[in-house]
């Protein structure tokens, strides 16, 4: 099956890549030290592994890829003058100590590394990733067994080394950022298939599973990074507890650094911090995963409640991604925090938009279900192609169209049962917050949404939107309830400038 992203989702992938196409994500200003002085790969990293998925999100459009390949081949083609002789960013690494922010900058390069390959095939390319684990991996496995649980200084938006060895690491303010690496472990793992990697990963997936790490104050954004890297490990071993891990991991980040619009807090128990675009990015491809293994409903809501409130907000007009205030109890008002984080959220943010991609239909036991309800083209592997025109929230319309169909499809969208539909084709109903039409000839489908406001939790919604009053009429779309107007929240993607973001205020 293949997807080509049109409306919406597509003007946001190419904001994205405008955004990325400035200087500083290009060689040479990549390698700029200035730009990961202390987090050795990172910003390397975030940027090539953007770049890769901007490839695949883009995929459909010819000219868009090219000019994305060839900055990306501009930039692998000058790594070497920049790692170090064993093929990663920073020291070499000694006996002695550790440095968490080196770790956790090149799992963003490994993964980097492994998302080029799947592009290019570089024999050159995977004689690095080796390198990356027999000489980097294998090395730091052992300062796992004594990852430090004591109390950390407060950070900032960037983070930054505390310069005190504790128990043999050197030691961030991003608490726990050294789990990140999980990730790119666990790729590489799916990739090479290596034993002693294996054997690594179960020691350090361990673990981080018997680390307190609400009380230990780990950053939301390298918890769920780890939670991937363990979901991904489960996919490649198909050991059940592994995925049960992932899931109580991913419980737990609900429970304790979810906030009411489905963003997150920087740290646990630190709910006077900030949202971080990355963190919003691995929970969406987490409950999205979690959908298409354990094809739990529970978990096709919340995908759409991340994307619709959260993921989307995060994006700004300028195509980068920022950080908003946190929407708690004791908070009720979300403003920007910081207009852009261009040095890490505004590049994963391309990841993210690949896999919303990926993630906006799923073919489960012979059904093919559209779960972000949106313009897009989907081209099954009969020749099929099933094109998708409106949405449920800003248009209240669809035409899905359905040509080329040869055998029976059993075709499914996902629809709030708080919203109501009308379809002149009888053979479109309702189960739950599906509904489902089995189709045997070309045909189309015009469905009509009806809007309707609800409550949850003592918060205001329409389908899985939440609503707030603001001080910014951008659109005409207004709900009144109890005499006051209430809105969608804010997309700052559409918004004039930099300015006009800054003043946009949001109650419940």
């Amino acid at each position: 099956m293949k997807k080509i992203a049109e409306g919406d989702l597509l003007r946001r992938i190419r904001l994205n890549r405008k955004r990325l196409s400035a200087k500083m994500y290009r060689y040479p200003d990549i390698f700029n030290k200035k730009y990961s002085a202390s987090w050795p790969g990172d910003w390397e990293g975030r940027c090539i592994l953007s770049l890769t998925s901007l490839y695949f999100a883009l995929s459909g459009y010819d000219k868009d890829q090219e000019s994305v390949l060839n900055q990306l081949d501009d930039i692998i083609s000058h790594l070497k003058e920049h790692i170090n002789e064993d093929g990663y960013f920073g020291n070499i690494v000694n006996d002695e100590y550790l440095d968490e922010q080196q770790v956790s900058g090149n799992s963003w390069y490994l993964r980097g590394l492994i998302e080029y390959y799947q592009i290019s095939r570089s024999d050159e390319i995977l004689s690095i990733i080796k390198s990356v684990v027999n000489k980097f991996i294998y090395k730091i496995a052992k300062f796992y067994e004594h990852y430090p649980i004591s109390t950390r200084e407060i950070g900032g938006v960037g983070g930054h080394i505390e310069g005190v060895i504790r128990d043999g690491w050197l030691t961030s303010s991003d608490v726990g950022c050294a789990f990140i690496m999980l990730d790119a472990m666990s790729e590489a793992y799916y990739l090479l298939r290596d034993d002693k990697l294996k054997e690594i990963l179960i020691k350090v997936i361990d673990k981080f599973i018997n680390l307190d790490f609400i009380n230990l104050k780990c950053q939301t954004h390298a918890t769920l990074s780890c939670a991937r890297g363990v979901l991904t490990f489960y996919e490649a071993t198909k050991e059940e507890k592994y995925l049960n891990y992932a899931i109580d991991i991913f419980k737990k980040y609900i429970n304790y650094g979810m906030t009411l619009d489905y963003s997150n807090i920087n740290w646990f128990n630190r709910k006077d911090t900030w949202t971080e675009p990355c963190c919003i990015v691995d929970s969406f491809i987490l409950t999205s995963k979690f959908y298409q293994i354990t094809k739990d409903d529970k978990y096709l809501l919340l995908l759409n409640r991340i994307y619709l409130n959260s993921f989307r907000m995060a994006q700004r007009n300028n195509g980068g991604a920022g950080c908003n205030t946190c929407l708690i109890d004791n908070n009720d008002s979300i403003k920007c925090y910081l207009y852009e984080a261009f040095f890490c959220c505004t590049m994963r943010l391309g990841e993210g938009l690949r896999f919303v991609k990926k993630y906006s239909s799923f073919n489960i036991d012979n059904e093919l279900l559209v779960s972000i309800l949106e313009d897009m083209k989907i081209y099954g592997n009969n020749q099929e192609e099933i094109s998708i025109k409106g949405d449920i929230y800003n248009k209240e319309k669809v035409r899905i169209s359905f040509k080329n169909i040869k055998n029976n499809l059993r075709f499914a969208v996902y629809l709030p049962e708080t919203i109501g539909f009308s379809c002149s084709n009888k053979g479109l109903i309702r189960e739950g917050d599906k509904l489902i039409i089995n189709v045997d000839k070309d045909t189309n489908l015009n469905i009509k949404f009806t809007l309707n406001t609800h409550i949850e939790n003592n918060l205001y919604f329409v389908g899985d939107m939440l609503l707030a009053k603001r001080n910014l009429e951008l659109d005409e779309k207004c709900f009144n309830i109890d005499n006051e107007r209430y809105y969608f929240l804010i997309d700052y993607s559409k918004l004039k400038n930099k300015k006009e973001t800054l003043k946009v205020s949001q109650t419940l």
